[in-house]
């Protein structure tokens, strides 16, 4: 145990890089790299991390790293720590490299590059349920293997006479399988799935259930949450249609609405636990709009599902918090084709710098998407914009032909594979412009003022 907790202060002191390692599992051997901020892990294809699990759910439970600190949230039942149950909706501080079991997966999280443990020295048990002995381990462990070897020493008559044994509680089980075919004639057939997984699916083809429990009482489903009365009609169609039934007791007729202040201050946790920093504002009764910063979509969106998760009443967000994502997003659809050939776009998680030599009207249009830029990020995402205008030279005249030129002011000619200083090369001259290589790019760039004659071949 003291080494466990001096690994802990090392973590959180030298903010060293964790990776979460499979021990155990379909996906045994997988290894990921977590930065800090929160993690879901599930089956849903929103979920920061899944594992081709049968058993996993979806956002079966939720992992925060903070300075070094590992936290896990079990959101739904079937996690386990160490060997040991761990409470939904119960926050638990994790120590470096303490097996996690999640359905069949077992994981550790540790520093990157060290040392993690293997399965032989992982202990994996859940508690047996009454009545039942415990069932055989998946995977070999260490348990098992001193097991083998009590059986292996024991003298030859003992292990025909165990031999023997086994083979009349294997002759009983089959002549009991027979019986339970014979008299499944007769009694009402028993449902082979979890009627609580059955329920979870059902939900989530109506595209419901965001923040409900579900638990069992006898044969029926005790399903609490936040719900309007015809939400509740609704679900119970579906589960009937399934074979189930259940009490539905809609969440938003048993419960006191929550006040401005409170669902703000509720809001606001929520993000601080995803490292979002947000300004929260009630603009209906069941709607809230969100600014601020937040470092990825990713993280966002997470939190802005257990917002609706956690949080009763809020059914519908605006968000407008920006993100480097979003940042580099609007650039990107906000100029034209042309422009965005003409400009460097590098993201920071603060700032967003561009560069890039333009035409006049490139450069006019640049300071429209910056004003706009500056209205939808600032202060959360400053732009450093270094782009610069080019100067074009004044064309006189113009050639066509099979060998095109440009005459200039002071009389000196530009033809194709000529450059122009500080801009790129002439690879075509046409009637309205050139088209002039920039980077890799071919970019049209007009005349700067119209020419006082233009020519074809043969006419001058």
């Amino acid at each position: 145990m003291t080494n466990v907790n001096i690994e802990q202060e090392v973590l959180a002191g030298e903010k060293t890089q964790l990776s979460l390692r499979v021990l155990a599992g379909p996906n045994k051997g997988a290894e990921t790299l977590l930065d800090d901020g929160a993690w879901l892990v599930g089956s849903h294809e929103a979920d920061d991390l899944t594992f081709a699990d049968p058993e996993l759910v979806d956002s079966h439970l939720r992992i925060v790293i903070a300075a070094g600190r590992i936290q896990i949230t079990a959101l739904a039942p079937g996690v386990l720590i160490g060997g040991s149950d761990c409470l939904t909706e119960h926050p638990t501080i994790l120590n470096p490299l303490t097996p996690v079991r999640v359905g069949r997966t077992t994981f550790c999280i540790g520093p990157t590059g060290g040392s993690f443990p293997e399965i032989d020295s992982v202990v994996e048990c859940r508690r047996p349920q009454a009545g039942h002995a415990p069932s055989a381990p998946e995977q070999p462990s260490t348990g098992g293997r001193e097991a083998g070897l009590r059986v292996n020493s024991l003298r030859r008559p003992l292990r025909l006479g165990a031999a023997a044994c086994g083979l009349l509680i294997i002759v009983c089980g089959t002549c009991a399988g027979v019986a339970g075919v014979v008299s499944s004639f007769t009694l009402a057939p028993v449902p082979s799935t979890d009627p609580i997984k059955t329920a979870r699916n059902v939900l989530r083809d109506l595209n419901v259930g965001g923040g409900l429990s579900i638990a069992l009482s006898g044969d029926n489903l005790i399903i609490d949450g936040d719900l309007v009365a015809a939400e509740a009609t609704k679900i119970k169609a579906a589960l009937r249609d399934a074979g189930l039934t259940a009490e539905i007791t809609p969440k938003s007729a048993t419960t006191t609405v929550l006040s401005d202040a409170k669902v703000i201050d509720l809001s606001a946790t929520v993000m601080r636990a995803f490292g979002i920093e947000a300004s929260i504002r009630v603009e209906s009764p069941e709607g809230i709009s969100v600014t601020g910063y937040g470092p990825s979509d990713a993280v966002v969106k997470a939190a802005l599902r257990h917002l609706q998760q956690d949080i009763p009443g809020v059914r519908t967000i605006d968000d407008t918090v920006a993100t480097p994502d979003r940042a580099r997003a609007f650039l990107e659809t906000a100029t034209t084709a042309e422009l965005r050939r003409m400009i460097r776009i590098v993201v920071r998680p603060d700032v967003v710098l561009v560069s890039g030599t333009l035409t006049p009207l490139s450069y006019s249009e640049w300071q429209t998407v910056a004003s706009r830029f500056e209205e939808k990020f600032a202060p959360h995402i400053r732009l450093e914009a270094h782009c610069s205008r080019v100067v074009l030279p004044l064309a006189r005249g113009v050639h066509l032909g099979r060998s095109p030129f440009i005459v200039l002011e002071n009389g000196s000619r530009l033809k194709v594979g000529d450059n122009i200083d500080h801009f790129g090369k002439i690879v075509l001259i046409e009637r309205e412009g050139m088209l002039v290589r920039i980077g890799e790019a071919d970019v049209h760039v007009p005349y700067s003022s119209k020419p006082e004659w233009i020519a074809e071949e043969g006419q001058l």
